[in-house]
């Protein structure tokens, strides 16, 4: 079971470690806009400037025991439009694979429906994060377009899914 509460500083420190010197995955996590090896006062730095805006904030995802074992952002906010875009968003490494990503990104959906009335949802995924991608799909997001080769690590270059889930009739009720 996941629950989903405010980030706390102290997250930071778990949340740094769950990709490891993997610099590739790194990268699919941040699109190189954290630097590389992830670090805990960059997150606590980012959540800090995130509080001074109106657009944005980060959530920590709980196991059933309490444990940090998930996170991601809330962004672009528009309260006229009633929609949010997801980003950072990754699931400790011995969680993968087990239905956590998908629980917790269903809990994003809920809580970003129920809670702060929105009725879309986007993110992005690069199309060769398949586990993420197929995880998305479960859950209802819909590919809205593909942007070819829009990132570069090292000798690839990676496309983009931008993605969307809406919230149907039955989702309001």
């Amino acid at each position: 079971m996941i629950r989903l509460r405010p980030f706390k500083p102290q997250d930071a420190v778990i949340i740094s470690r769950f990709i490891g010197d993997d610099e590739r995955a790194h990268m699919m996590f941040s699109a190189g806009r954290y630097e590389y090896p992830l670090k805990a006062d960059e997150i606590i730095s980012r959540h800090y400037g995130f509080e001074k805006e109106n657009d944005a904030f980060m959530m920590t995802a709980l196991d059933e025991s309490g444990r940090v074992s998930g996170h991601f952002l809330y962004r672009l906010l528009d309260f006229e439009r009633n929609s949010v875009h997801l980003g950072f968003i990754i699931i400790a490494p011995e969680k993968r694979g087990k239905g956590y990503g998908k629980e917790m990104i269903t809990q994003a959906l809920r809580y970003a429906h129920d809670t702060m009335g929105m009725e879309r949802v986007t993110l992005g995924v690069f199309e060769n994060n398949e586990a993420a991608y197929r995880c998305y799909l479960s859950c209802g997001f819909r590919v809205k377009n593909h942007v070819k080769d829009c990132f570069e690590f090292k000798d690839e270059k990676w496309g983009l899914y931008e993605m969307e889930y809406t919230f149907n009739e039955e989702d309001k009720k």
